[in-house]
């Protein structure tokens, strides 16, 4: 079987490529473990919004309700009907991938692959060895959950972010070792559906690279939820049996103490699934944690690619859907374009959405910038939905050039797209302030910074 570009990995970055490389007139091949549509549609993103979309509206039923003009009785939820449904969704999404791919006419094969050279994989799939030729390769595996040391994974105990999707059945109480976002989104589902929740984070911070305001604002709004939160943690030792999980833990507010779990969820960051390519075999250089080196998606051998997790930067499906286009370009030698601002999001609640920099930044770079900020509560739109808890903060330089944004609050994951079109497009902010934007909306908060930050404020 030969071909012009084969994609190892049918994820967001390698499908991308494969339907960017067709529409360019090549014969393409999509090599895969099991299943299209890689960990953000299978055991990522998509089920684990619609699990969140599920804790929201039950959050929403449950905080007040009397104080809205409305009454429940014995207000409950089936836990395991809820995750049946966000299943139907990955089938869904999934079924239509798989057509717009066998439309497309690119050839799937499912399977392990393997470099033989730098020409040839194998891929084998039931003891069947299929080897594929090509011109190009672009290695597009992904990544997968980082277990630190002295957790091993079990599937009961101590699971992963993989693992914790298909749980039907909430425990009593769950541990949730690290504090990025992964760890937050769950943190925010399991507490709302009644799990005692404790996050311990190693670092002085959670979302260490957040804008310090907007993760003081979310540690006060999850501890009123009920959510605790434990930083600078060292763990010490891990003792498991079948009733619980111990941890012998120091540092931070804890001291020494042992804290008793009936689930331990490793949300630790993730690494790239890179390690079972063959690659050392045909000299592609990778780091020593597993991440490929690259310049412009080419590795060491000059006809192998690499995107996606499987590279550094960012771990995020919309990057490396941005990634498999942006690869083409490179295999075909076109100038790339200038690499956009990458926003970054939060799907608990309240959610966060972040572009650019941050201020901690900016002071430590002696970077001069002005900002402006935004509560919600002043927002005709978020009183009316009863979204008051948020705030909206923009950083431009002195001439008016958009240098970060960060939103807290229900909604800041839509919003943030209007300041990554103008940064990727170096609008100015003032070219915002003179946009009309519609009454009420969220994005009136952006407009009334954007009005401050070109000295025509009219609500601060």
């Amino acid at each position: 079987m030969d071909y012009e570009i084969c994609i190892i990995g049918g994820g967001p970055s390698g499908y991308v490529a494969a339907i960017e490389a067709k529409r360019r007139g090549l014969t393409v091949a999509i090599i895969d473990q099991n299943e299209l549509g890689g960990t953000c549609l299978n055991n990522g993103c998509i089920p684990s919004k619609s699990l969140l979309k599920a804790a929201e509206f039950y959050q929403d039923l449950s905080n007040n309700v009397e104080k809205k003009g409305f009454s429940f009785q014995n207000l409950s939820f089936d836990y395991e009907l809820i995750v049946s449904n966000s299943k139907k969704n990955i089938k869904r999404l999934k079924s239509g991938l798989e057509n717009l791919i066998k439309k497309k006419e690119i050839a799937v094969v499912y399977g392990n692959a393997k470099f033989i050279d730098s020409n040839s994989i194998q891929v084998i799939n039931n003891n069947k060895d299929i080897i594929i030729n090509s011109k190009n390769f672009i290695i597009a595996t992904g990544s997968k959950p980082y277990y630190p040391d002295g957790f091993n994974k079990d599937g009961k105990r101590i699971i992963d972010s993989d693992d914790i999707l298909n749980e039907s059945n909430l425990p009593n109480s769950i541990c949730i070792i690290g504090g990025g976002y992964i760890g937050l989104e769950f943190a925010y589902l399991y507490n709302t559906f009644g799990v005692d929740v404790t996050i311990l984070e190693s670092q002085n911070s959670i979302i260490s690279n957040t804008d310090t305001e907007i993760v003081s604002l979310l540690k006060k709004d999850f501890l009123k939820q009920g959510i605790k939160i434990y930083e600078d943690i060292l763990i010490k030792n891990v003792i498991k049996n079948s009733n619980y999980v111990m941890l012998e833990v120091e540092g931070g507010s804890l001291n020494k103490n042992n804290l008793k779990f009936d689930k331990i969820l490793i949300s630790t960051g993730r690494i790239p699934n890179t390690s079972e390519l063959s690659l050392d075999l045909i000299n592609v250089e990778m780091d020593t944690n597993g991440y490929i080196k690259t310049k412009n998606f080419q590795t060491s051998v000059k006809n192998i690619y690499a995107i996606g997790d499987t590279i550094m930067g960012p771990m995020l499906a919309h990057k490396a859907s941005d990634d498999g286009f942006e690869v083409l370009k490179s295999i075909f030698n076109e100038n790339s374009t200038e690499t956009s601002p990458i926003p970054s999001c939060i799907y608990c609640q309240p959610e966060i959405a972040s572009i650019g920099y941050t201020e901690d930044y900016l002071k430590k770079e002696n970077i001069k910038y002005k900002k402006s900020s935004f509560p919600f509560k002043a927002n005709g739109k978020a009183l009316a939905q009863n979204q008051v808890q948020g705030l909206c903060k923009i950083l431009v330089n002195q001439e008016g050039k958009i240098l970060g944004a960060h939103i807290i609050g229900k909604g800041a994951t839509e919003m943030i797209s209007e300041i990554s079109l103008a940064m990727t497009n170096k609008l100015t902010i003032d070219k915002i302030a003179k946009t009309i934007h519609p009454h009420p909306t969220l994005s009136e908060i952006i407009h009334e910074c954007s009005l401050e930050l070109s000295n025509i404020g009219r609500h601060i």
